[in-house]
């Protein structure tokens, strides 16, 4: 009899769990990130006896998620590669506004100005000519510097999501860490088994770190996860947070990088996420176009100048540069341990490509030349540059050189009236209608002197804007893909863990008939129970 009531009893415990966790699942079947969870049962240890075992009833031998681990590694990994797409598509078609706007971009000011320039050779003594001609100067100059401030606002606004990124992603890892903790303990006191609800909470932590940098985890006997970032630098151990935080760099204070709580900085290991997108888009995007800007205004500006000074203006005066521009960028190294100061002009404008330079001095007067980024060894005449350095350098020291970068914000037209434009040739009979100059002007525009004297001021020009709208389409391009992936990684992970509520409605059902018929099996053994008694009191 007590067989009958024991087994009955253990079906009604077991049947009320598993209609408990059904319910469970029915309540957070729109909760995000809730993984399905199912009672195990099992059959208990059976009584012996000299007939043979009889069975003792049923228990309950876990509560499981339905997980797939793969399926969640997928979701997490192209999370992190759609939000990298997304802010890096996003950044970069902005600075394709900016750029290549049709009217306001650098292709419309070139012509503008150079079309000045053929009405002032078409009509050299027409002084309305001229002052045009210095109006669109002054207006080519200005769009070059309104560009400059544009893509220097945009700098901006990513050092300022970079900052705020860094303060999410430790708050993540705290969470995670407090997480690790709490399954850790939740492990111990069920004597191994998970809190599954804990394990939920902890992949949604993860999955939103993911959102911001793309990590790696390891799991912990414990159940605990390490989290790791980067080239493998920790930033969860089981329940400690290792914290990042933002540094400068070395040659500009101003621009931050990101690093260790002990100071190493891990900027250039950092992929994937709204982070990862950031740091890639201000290392393949912003940087390189601010000085592809510089560059087209330091070769039209060079050579107007050139011409410029070689002719005559309208009173048969040599001519004066037409621009001013400022002098090379030379920054030195808040590491450097020497008193060593480096000066750098451009000796050639077809050996420059845009790009910048890290000069190492051998402590013994003589230095190297490397691309900064990318650590390239260079010849500096052969990148059109002349670098001198004064005495005092350690072996080591390093100074950034921006041959390029400021020219842009600091190009100015240095005539100051229209006369003083020299339409005429420095050789020759002199007369207000030599337009000889002004034509070696006008010429300037389609003159092959960049990148080895293969290409044109104008075709700089539009080889630019068509690579920053390549790159924008192939980024756009990268963000569908990155979506298509996700959307199908989802669609795999909530076939295994989502909740089908007519699953469960039909599971409902299932373990509520078992837990009247277990109620029925314990009010007839406690029937025969009661008839035994008043048997024996007869």
């Amino acid at each position: 009899m007590s067989d009958m009531m024991g087994s009955a009893l253990s079906a009604l415990v077991s049947y009320q769990r598993a209609l408990a966790t059904t319910s469970h699942n029915i309540a957070n079947a729109n909760t995000e990130g809730y993984s399905r969870q199912r009672v195990e049962l099992g059959t208990r240890v059976a009584n012996q006896t000299g007939a043979g075992s009889i069975g003792s009833g049923v228990e309950v031998t876990g509560i499981r998620r339905s997980y797939d681990q793969f399926a969640v590694e997928q979701v997490r990994s192209n999370t992190s590669g759609l939000a990298r797409e997304q802010t890096f598509a996003g950044l970069a078609a902005q600075v394709e506004t900016v750029v290549s706007d049709p009217v306001t971009g650098v292709n419309a000011s070139f012509s503008r100005f150079f079309n000045a320039v053929q009405d002032v050779a078409t009509d050299p003594s027409s002084l309305s000519a001229r002052r045009v001609m210095l109006s669109e100067g002054g207006a080519l100059t200005d769009r070059f510097r309104a560009i400059d401030t544009q893509l220097g606002q945009l700098d901006n606004d990513v050092n300022a999501r970079l900052r705020s990124s860094v303060d999410e992603i430790n708050g993540f890892a705290v969470r995670i860490a407090d997480l690790n903790k709490a399954i850790a303990d939740a492990s111990g006191a069920m004597g191994g088994g998970m809190p599954n609800d804990l394990l939920d909470a902890r992949d949604q932590a993860l999955l939103g770190l993911n959102q911001l940098v793309k990590v790696s985890t390891v799991s912990q006997s414990d159940g605990s996860l390490n989290v790791f970032i980067g080239n493998g630098q920790s930033l969860v151990l089981s329940g400690s947070p290792q914290k990042l935080a933002i540094g400068s760099n070395s040659f500009e204070p101003g621009r931050p990088e990101i690093t260790l709580a002990d100071g190493g900085v891990i900027t250039d290991f950092i992929s994937g996420g709204s982070l990862g997108g950031l740091l890639a888009f201000r290392k393949e995007v912003l940087t390189p176009m601010r000085n592809q800007v510089g560059l087209m205004a330091y070769a039209v500006a060079s050579e107007i100048n050139t011409v410029q000074t070689g002719g005559r203006d309208l009173s048969g005066n040599a001519g004066q540069p037409f621009f001013s521009m400022p002098p090379v960028s030379v920054q030195t190294s808040g590491l450097n341990t020497g008193s060593a100061s480096v000066t750098a002009s451009i000796t050639a404008l077809s050996g420059l490509t845009g790009d910048n330079y890290r000069v190492v001095a051998d402590g013994s007067g003589g230095f190297s030349l490397y691309t900064q980024p990318g650590g390239t060894a260079v010849n500096p005449a052969d990148v059109g540059l002349g670098i001198t350095i004064s005495a005092g350098a350690s072996a080591g020291d390093s100074f950034l050189i921006r041959p390029v970068a400021d020219v842009a914000a600091g190009l100015r037209v240095n005539l100051t009236a229209p006369g003083q434009i020299a339409a005429a040739g420095a050789s020759g009979s002199f007369g207000v209608g030599d337009n000889s100059n002004a034509l070696r002007m006008g010429a300037v525009e389609d003159g092959a002197v960049l990148f080895g004297g293969k290409v044109s001021i104008a075709d700089g020009v539009k080889n630019m804007i068509s690579e920053l709208a390549s790159t924008v389409r192939s980024s756009e391009i990268g963000e569908q893909a990155q979506k298509t992936l996700l959307e199908q990684a989802v669609s795999r992970q909530e076939s295994v863990s989502g909740v089908n509520l007519d699953e469960e409605a039909a599971n409902l059902m299932k373990y509520q008939q078992a837990y009247q018929a277990a109620a029925q099996v314990a009010s007839t053994a406690n029937t025969i129970f009661q008839t035994m008694i008043d048997a024996f009191r007869r």
